[in-house]
């Protein structure tokens, strides 16, 4: 089942499928979001603020609108 990042749950893993065409993609694949690589949700802030997820051992946040941006596919 196909969703973006900003839809998983709090410690949800998910595999990232695609990156969705933006003037971000770029951007975000640079970070580390890339195809094939496990993204897990270590927090999410209230009320439509900011979302970290952990790639590996990094962790980096995004704002909802970016991380809507990255499909993801779950277990």
């Amino acid at each position: 089942m196909l969703k973006t990042a900003d839809q998983i749950s709090v410690t949800q893993t998910a595999i990232i499928k695609e990156i969705i065409d933006s003037p971000l993609k770029l951007n975000l694949m640079e970070l580390g979001f890339m195809p094939g690589k496990a993204i897990t949700l270590k927090y999410s802030a209230p009320m439509g603020g900011p979302m970290a997820f952990q790639i590996d051992e990094t962790i980096l946040a995004l704002r909802k609108n970016e991380a809507s941006l990255i499909q993801v596919q779950l277990p």
